[in-house]
């Protein structure tokens, strides 16, 4: 009796032994293959080590090609470096299965948590991204300006290209924010715009396309153009003409008003020595306004925030930002723009279809700032890139002028041929009425 009971204990014992070996084992097993276990961590070390290898090997790709766009070396193609990183090992058969998929190919991949995006070789839909056509044409010195150049991978300013346009939705510019007495409202099935290279964008390295032309709004068809007026429409002037014109954001790129430095990038007019140079408003325009980059202070005058503030006046002071030159026309200095086809796209018919420019600036003369939003149009026969002034700081004076609004899209440096075609020159409708200036203290076109 006594020898079962003690087998019995035995057994028992055995029993928690094993057990606890057990519990042991799980535990140590969790800590191996647990999320936070160490095995777990391994292979997501080795994955993330992977996925840095992969980027790197695509952004020297990149930088690679870029050097060969300008000593005519030999590029290698988004395939290429696919099949290469394969090779190596370095990309599953899943992943490249994912990237060179016929019917859904994708750009961007991710692995051990790193992001690689393989659209910068080339997009999923194959062909030069117009990235590449467009260094390849500045490479071999070809400007295309007279428009015969048949180099199937050339690109250039003022090429046509075929962006598809949206063809439903519209935006308002709403009364309050421009300081018109109405909302006007831009519709996308009245604006199939044509576009045209506009250069490449330093911000995304991408393509800029520009408008052939200008929007029309809904005002009618003697006013299709945008009306700012006073201190609300220089206030929300940016935001305003940015707002209407990402009506053509599209999954190719983001769309905003032309602005300044667009055509200051066309025209050359590039750093202050050159604005200096040839800004005409200090000795032709305004009497005695000062030059661009000297001071201004105006005690007890108003800004336009001040004047919406019950009009309280304060000290107006800064730097003189604004400026104004002519292209191709009128007295010296002249700036001389000599790619004729980059002049029509930006200035011919200008005379009929003033356009805003989505810049903010201030004149300021021996008695007052004038707050300026930029605009190109015609004075007196001459095609000029000008800021005019909406509202005054000595009596708090509003001006209102309407000028067309002229979208540019930034495409992304992915894009190719094959999604954005470049295609034959078109022809652009005519307006047949000029914008110009309204509202309630005159002409805003010249500073006052």
């Amino acid at each position: 009796m006594k020898r079962n009971k003690a087998n019995g204990i035995t057994l028992i014992a055995l029993v928690i032994t094993i057990i606890v070996l057990l519990i042991l084992a799980g535990v140590a097993i969790a800590t191996l293959t647990g999320d936070n276990g160490v095995l777990t961590k391994a292979v997501l070390a080795k994955e993330a080590t992977r996925g840095g290898e992969v980027k790197d090997y695509v952004r020297m790709a990149v930088a690679e090609n870029a050097m060969a766009e300008n000593t005519n070396g030999t590029r290698r193609t988004r395939t290429e470096v696919i099949s290469e990183l394969s090779a190596q090992g370095k990309l599953t058969a899943e992943e490249v299965a994912k990237l060179t998929d016929e019917e859904n190919p994708v750009d961007v991949i991710t692995i051990g948590g790193i992001e690689i995006d393989f659209g910068e070789l080339g997009s999923a839909a194959g062909g030069l991204t117009l990235v590449q056509m467009y260094d390849k044409a500045v490479a071999d010195n070809c400007t295309n300006e007279n428009g015969n150049c048949t180099d199937p991978e050339h690109l250039h300013i003022g090429d046509y290209v075929d962006y598809k346009n949206p063809t439903s939705g519209s935006k308002r510019a709403n009364a309050v924010d421009t300081g018109y007495d109405t909302d006007q409202i831009y519709e996308a099935s009245k604006n199939q715009l044509n576009w045209r290279v506009l250069g490449k964008d330093s911000a995304t390295g991408g393509i800029k396309l520009i408008s052939g032309r200008p929007m029309k709004s809904n005002n009618g068809e003697e006013d299709p153009y945008l009306h700012l007026e006073g201190a609300k429409g220089y206030i929300n002037a940016e935001t305003v003409l940015n707002d209407l014109c990402s009506l053509y954001t599209t999954e190719y790129g983001e769309a905003r008003s032309v602005k300044l430095t667009d055509i200051n990038e066309i025209t050359g007019i590039t750093t202050d020595e050159k604005i200096k140079q040839f800004n005409k408003v200090p000795n032709w325009w305004w009497w005695g306004s000062k030059q661009y980059g000297e001071s201004y202070s105006f005690p007890n005058h108003y800004t336009p925030e001040s004047w919406l503030d019950g009009e309280k006046q304060v000290t107006v002071s800064g730097t003189v930002s604004a400026y104004a030159y002519t292209v191709n026309s009128g007295e010296e200095p002249i700036v001389n723009l000599t790619n004729t086809r980059a002049y029509k796209m930006l200035f011919e018919n200008v005379d009929r279809a003033y356009f805003w420019l989505a810049s903010r600036s201030v004149f300021a003369g021996s008695g007052h700032a004038g707050f300026c939003v930029g605009g190109v149009l015609k004075d007196g026969g001459e095609v000029v890139v000008n800021l005019g002034s909406l509202f005054d700081s000595d009596y708090g004076r509003e001006r209102g002028n309407y000028y067309g609004v002229r979208p540019v899209i930034c495409l992304k440096s992915n894009i190719t041929e094959k999604e954005v075609p470049r295609i034959a020159d078109r022809e652009e409708e005519t307006w047949g009425f000029s914008g110009g200036s309204g509202g309630s203290g005159g002409s805003g076109n010249i500073p006052m």
